[in-house]
């Protein structure tokens, strides 16, 4: 099964087959407003390819990249893939392509852009994070690249769209499955999405939280564990988790554990018995 390209902090990749078990058993449409690396919508496309998908993402760069994979992906991984060929200075490129006016360039170069940079930063922290010289040898390889030129099938038929969550909530029912990541609470002031974090510090969770009351689909909401949120969502079922995270950067001293929550407006069948495994470590399930 292809995976996805990005690195993406606060991604699911870790947890895409714990989600997996959590999928309503019927649903003819599936959205997700906050796409992110699209670990688990990667997945997911691949097993229900059958199913109607809309993907979305207030992260312009983001987007083009996800764009442009859907119209031409073979010729996007060849453009990164030239790249990757002729420079042999990564702290150079890096500042090269941060320090680009991105409003002066095409959308194609925006998304070649944005994908140099999220394998060579920490952690994929593309306008955020630092250089990152293990990352540029060890992330910026073939195989990923290789991965992008394979995207094409996975996008064929897939909405892409760059606009806010709410619009995705709009119409549909309790057969449109609709999972939701969003920026975490504790993450706010992380500045770790847009530049200069502006994504993260203008989410309101609130009023999240009140647009998913309203909300008809049946829908899964992955966060990380607070009072806060806990209040927010009374209304809906909450079960908690641990998810080792796969932060690890120039600010961070090594990659850390996180409480998080499953919150969905569906009974999820959840066992008490499950353990799920990061990268070798397993982690007991708490709920």
């Amino acid at each position: 099964m292809i995976k996805s390209p990005l690195r993406y902090p606060g991604g699911k990749s870790r947890a895409v087959q714990r989600l997996l078990a959590l999928v309503p058993d019927v649903f003819d449409e599936y959205r997700e407003p906050f796409v992110g690396g699209g670990s688990f919508f990667v997945c997911l496309r691949q097993k229900y390819p059958e199913v109607r998908m809309w993907i979305n993402d207030l992260n312009t760069e983001l987007f083009y990249f996800w764009k442009c994979a859907q119209e031409d992906s073979v010729k996007l991984a060849g453009e990164i893939m030239r790249l990757k060929l002729e420079r042999v200075d990564g702290r150079e490129l890096f500042y090269e392509l941060l320090g680009m006016n991105t409003s002066t360039m095409g959308d194609f170069e925006r998304a070649v852009r944005f994908f140099v940079l999220n394998r060579i930063t920490f952690s994929g922290v593309v306008e955020a994070g630092g250089y990152s010289e293990g990352a540029f040898v060890g992330r910026f390889t073939k195989s990923s690249i290789e991965r992008v030129a394979l995207l094409g099938k996975i996008l064929e038929g897939v909405k892409i769209t760059n606009m806010d969550y709410k619009e995705l909530l709009k119409d549909g029912d309790r057969r449109t499955f609709t999972f939701l990541d969003p920026p975490y609470l504790v993450a706010t002031k992380s500045k770790l999405y847009g530049r200069n974090g502006i994504l993260h510090e203008s989410f309101d969770h609130t009023e999240f939280a009140e647009e998913m009351k309203k909300c008809r689909h049946s829908w899964l909401i992955t966060y990380d564990d607070s009072p806060e949120i806990r209040q927010n969502f009374q209304f809906a079922c909450i079960h908690r988790w641990e998810l080792q995270y796969g932060m690890n950067n120039y600010r961070q001293e090594k990659a850390e554990k996180g409480a998080e929550l499953f919150i969905s407006n569906y009974q999820l069948p959840m066992d008490h018995d499950m353990r799920v495994q990061f990268n070798g470590c397993i982690q007991h399930s708490l709920w």
